[in-house]
């Protein structure tokens, strides 16, 4: 490997002294030791505590069992204004959220920047998704855009929050409210979104839709939430979704659920009802590491946050960000994403690349009524972001300077021959 695989970065050793390596992704020394990064959820014995809990409960389910009734209060307490229902999943919240307002008309405006699991209740409702574009800041809807594409038609316009941002969009919600549109945001990703995050205030929302997924905030497992001031809402849960029991308990097969049976996972809400009444100090750590990491490789030329560093109220599921090639040497694509990716990778960092395409392209049954070309901002951050994806507790500060370490490593090779490796001169 020669030329590349010699590239010179002074790191420091334990000692604080300087050494010299190449890069792991040539056979060098890798900046961090494996089983240095917990990934999360983290496991701890509490959390085996909690399970053991449900077992000596003698019961493992019931939507009105103590831990999950527990759980819905605690997590409304927390959040400070809405009403919470627990459900299957953050998709089966998006469902019956959608299914509550789709009589207002026959179409959802959203972002093609999404999750297949948000869009897809979209359709399953039997509803017409319509995408538009996404600013590059926080790769949250364009408000502009869907402002465009409201009309009398429109039932509700799909906010998502990616990756722990918060997605405000006042204009956008205002336009809605102006024509009759529901408001539903996609918070799975950005649990801190349900709080008062808006001037002291909380969204202008009509519902929001919350996940416990294990890779989620609540790191609970399957899990989901329904979150509204909408008395009648919350009574669309029951009524679709509990085919054979009423929120009571009492054995009755009612005439009017749709059996959707999104009954929430006891084991999984054992498991979120603990990390509610932990979730403040987890933010403030997820954000003083995404915080410290930003701080230290934002000098690095061609790298952007995919995210408003200056947000005291994001969420940081992950710490996401994309590259400009060009500066890097590269022409637009894929192309230098991928190599700093795999040469993170090997440095011992934990990068993943999201999703490579509009959403759209994942769901068979619209896939081809839209074409990528028409959301070039959505095409340039899926070509270019990746994201780290372990800045939550018990990982800290030691960490993320190792992460600056590994990334400082790869953009001196880049500095010093970029341009040879995006010409094929050098094996990526």
């Amino acid at each position: 490997m020669s030329g590349f695989g010699a590239p010179e970065r002074k790191t420091r050793n334990a000692q604080g002294a300087c050494a010299v390596e190449k890069l792991a992704i040539f056979g060098g020394k890798p900046v961090i030791p494996l089983g240095r990064v917990i990934p999360w959820p983290a496991a701890e014995k509490k959390h085996l505590d909690a399970l053991r809990g449900v077992v000596d409960s003698g019961k493992y389910h019931r939507v009105n069992h103590p831990i999950v009734s527990d759980l819905e209060q605690n997590l409304a307490r927390w959040i400070g204004k809405w009403q919470v229902r627990a459900v299957g999943s953050g998709t089966a919240a998006i469902h019956i959220e959608l299914d509550y307002f789709k009589e207002r008309g026959e179409q959802v405006v959203t972002a093609a920047l999404n999750w297949p699991g948000a869009v897809g209740p979209i359709t399953i409702n039997g509803l017409e998704p319509v995408f538009v574009d996404v600013d590059m800041s926080v790769a949250g809807i364009d408000q502009q855009a869907a402002a465009e594409r409201f009309n009398p038609n429109v039932a509700a316009v799909l906010i998502t929050h990616l990756f722990g941002n918060n997605v405000l969009v006042p204009d956008g919600r205002h336009a809605a409210r102006a024509q009759g549109i529901a408001v539903i945001d996609d918070i799975c990703q950005s649990i801190a979104a349900a709080k008062a995050i808006v001037g002291g205030s909380h969204l202008d929302a009509d519902a929001l839709a919350l996940s416990g997924n294990g890779a989620k905030h609540l790191g609970a497992g399957e899990l989901g939430f329904v979150i509204t001031e909408d008395d009648d809402l919350i009574a669309h849960v029951d009524r679709v979704s509990l085919s054979s029991s009423s929120r009571s308990g009492a054995r009755i097969f009612s005439p009017l659920s749709q059996g959707y049976n999104y009954r929430p996972n006891v084991f999984s809400s054992s498991i979120a009802k603990l990390r509610v009444t932990e979730m403040d100090a987890q933010l403030e750590i997820r954000r003083d590491n995404s915080n410290l990491l930003w701080e230290m490789i934002s000098d690095l030329a061609g790298i952007l946050p995919l995210f408003d560093s200056s947000d005291r109220d994001h969420s940081m599921l992950n710490f996401p960000l994309r590259i400009e090639p060009e500066v890097l040497g590269f022409p637009p694509g894929p192309a230098a994403r991928d190599f700093v990716v795999k040469s993170l990778q090997a440095e011992g960092v934990p990068i993943c690349v999201w999703l490579t395409k509009p959403v759209f392209e994942y769901l068979p049954e619209i896939r081809n009524k839209w074409n990528a070309v028409d959301f070039p901002h959505t095409v340039k951050i899926l070509d270019t972001m990746f994201y780290v994806s372990e800045i939550a507790p018990p990982n800290g500060g030691e960490l993320m300077h190792l992460y600056a370490d590994a990334f400082h490593k790869v953009w001196s090779a880049l500095h010093k021959q970029g341009p040879e490796i995006a010409a094929g001169a050098i094996p990526s």
